[in-house]
């Protein structure tokens, strides 16, 4: 058995930034790793110059997190900014330019947190920081407020997906870091932070569709 902590993400608006081309910022269906990591940084007081620290965060954990079902399902919503100076695909900065940013609307997620081996940040710690936040925490941009408190439980399990399963709703797109003990589809995606710098490297992720077994959470 190890230990999880479950966390809930909702509100109004999220967004989980996909690779970005300059005018267009799109957003990824679920929480990426940079954003986990930024969501956690915040919550633990981090500022993003702390970049040292934000890499020892990075390497404290592993996750995995499921796209909760909803007889609402989250779409995809985009918001258009007038930008100066901005870089854009094909030319030059121009003085304005039109961009467009992607959200989701009325997304709901469940994650799964697990320590890793000699992590610079344990559970307690984020335990503690996911309950009383240092700074202000976002889903994923400032604009995407919280609509509930991030913490939701402390529990002990054999797996993610058990963990997960711990905690209602029971269905729904999981996707782990973890090869889970059922068939699952192997995507990858380019966004583990690089330390240092503004880069991201690709990582492999397992997606399978979660059944409705969950009960109550064991605190």
């Amino acid at each position: 058995m190890a230990r999880y902590l479950i966390l809930k993400l909702q509100g109004l608006f999220q967004a989980w930034g996909g690779h970005t081309f300059e005018t267009y910022r799109p957003t990824e269906l679920f929480p990426t790793r940079s954003g986990v990591t930024g969501l956690l940084g915040a919550c633990l007081g981090l500022r993003r110059h702390e970049k040292e620290a934000l890499a020892d965060l990075d390497r404290s954990y592993s996750y995995a997190v499921r796209r909760d079902q909803s007889p609402y399902p989250a779409t995809r919503m985009v918001d258009f900014h007038t930008v100066q100076n901005v870089r854009t695909v094909k030319s030059d900065p121009k003085e304005t330019e039109i961009t467009r940013r992607e959200y989701l609307e009325d997304a709901s997620f469940t994650l799964a947190l697990s320590q890793s081996e000699k992590a610079a940040y344990d559970l307690d710690r984020l335990g503690e920081a996911l309950r009383r936040p240092e700074l202000t925490p976002y889903l994923g941009r400032r604009s995407c407020p919280l609509g509930r408190p991030l913490f939701e439980a402390d529990l002990l399990a054999s797996s993610f997906d058990e963990a997960l399963r711990a905690v209602v709703p029971g269905s729904g797109t999981v996707y782990s870091e973890e090869k889970p003990a059922r068939d699952a589809v192997v995507m990858r995606i380019r966004d583990l932070p690089v330390a240092g710098s503004r880069h991201f490297e690709t990582r492999r992720l397992f997606v399978y569709a979660a059944e409705e077994d969950a009960g109550h959470v064991h605190q």
